[in-house]
């Protein structure tokens, strides 16, 4: 409710006041008081009602930076709530009926978890002990990885949800890639670096807690490969990988064969990543791959120059090319119901694509530079599992 709501409120409750308690209010009856005190009472809790009804939010939309770079719409995408927190998101993910958004800032450097709510977009924050730059959000634990490189490895922060503090920050030995949920913790893909670093192979480390309870690196594996995947779609026996590769810029020397790594989809062995299936894309910088039953969607994106225009869809248990959705710099892509949500980093708009016509349906301007949609489960509802 606006200025105007308010002051009508408090000017309705003042002028019944006045009726019930005039200077001389000895000839009133005591039923009218009680009738008179009632209506106070209802319009009170109307006012208070109407001023602090939440929205109903369906999306959560980060931007880098912009007035606004928190924005919520509702189940018609019509954009319901936004809010200017922090400097610079990175990336962020929602658990329950919370959005949690890791801050890297630019000039100076941030290093702040924001616990948001989606409803009111109040929130909180909790400072960490490095820059953040990846989060991972499995049974409320919050995995935040740190590209701040140290002599022992890279940050990998743990945070514990339910009462929003550090438990133990790991290292790791490689820039985090995608992470997969596990029973009992986490497995994630790093970046070794090269043989300079911490190795010439991409690794595998599952974290998760130990015999004593406390969390640790449980196994570090290395992989066939000479780079992790860059999102992966797991299954209990393959995972089905995409690589975006070298299709611009500088190749590593540490890395023997780039052209392995180009826009690739690669089906892997879960037992020992061997690769059992290997796919060239049409599209360069795949970023993620989601799935919808037996079909896989896939963003085209880099943020080298900001460039990129298509989704691509694939069929899963073919592994072939169904069709190409053109969708302007498409930075993130998330699934609601029979919908695939795409943000739109240089247009500032989320588009709606219906997933069996395979077609835009809606398109939605959230203002400049999203770099990540996110859906809300609703609150009537269990949490999805991961």
């Amino acid at each position: 409710m606006g200025l105007v709501g308010n002051f009508f409120c408090q000017w309705t409750e003042a002028a019944l006041f006045r009726s019930v308690f005039p200077y001389n209010w000895r000839g009133i009856r005591m039923k009218k008081y009680l009738v008179f005190l009632l209506v106070i009472i209802l319009l009170s809790t109307a006012c208070q009602t109407v001023n602090e009804l939440p929205v109903t939010p369906h999306l959560a939309v980060i931007k880098e930076r912009g007035k606004a770079n928190v924005v919520i719409l509702n189940k018609d995408y019509k954009v319901v709530g936004e809010k200017k927190i922090g400097e610079f998101l990175i990336d962020g993910q929602v658990d329950g009926q919370t959005l949690y958004a890791i801050d890297c800032g630019i000039e100076p450097a941030l290093k702040n978890l924001y616990a948001i709510n989606v409803h009111d977009l109040s929130y909180q924050t909790l400072t960490l002990p490095y820059i953040p730059q990846k989060i991972f959000i499995h049974d409320r634990v919050a995995y935040i990885a740190s590209s701040s490189v140290q002599q022992s490895g890279f940050p990998l922060m743990l945070v514990d949800l339910e009462s929003l503090s550090l438990i133990d920050t790991l290292m790791v030995p490689g820039a985090a890639r995608p992470f997969i949920p596990e029973a009992n913790g986490v497995t994630l893909y790093v970046n070794a670096g090269g043989p300079y670093k911490f190795g010439p192979y991409a690794k595998k480390v599952r974290v998760g807690k130990g015999t004593a309870g406390k969390y640790e690196i449980l196994e570090t594996t290395d992989m066939p490969q000479e780079l992790p995947p860059t999102n992966v779609i797991s299954y209990p026996e393959k995972n089905i990988a995409v690589y975006a590769g070298f299709a611009k810029g500088p190749k590593p020397r540490w890395v023997k064969q780039p052209e392995a790594y180009t826009s690739k989809i690669k089906v892997l062995d879960k037992k020992n990543d061997s690769v059992l299936q290997e796919i060239d894309l049409d599209e360069s910088f795949p970023q993620q791959i989601v799935r919808k039953d037996d079909l896989a969607f896939i963003n085209h994106y880099t943020d080298l120059d900001m460039s990129g225009e298509m989704i691509s869809v694939y069929d899963l248990k073919t592994m072939k090319l169904i069709t190409k959705i053109r969708s302007e710099t498409p930075s993130s892509i998330a699934l609601a119901g029979s919908h695939l949500l795409v943000a739109n980093f240089v247009p500032g708009t989320v588009s709606v694509i219906d997933t069996q016509e395979r077609k835009q349906i809606q398109q939605v301007d959230v203002g400049e530079w999203p770099t990540k949609v996110l859906v809300v489960p609703d609150s009537s509802s269990p949490i999805p599992k991961e």
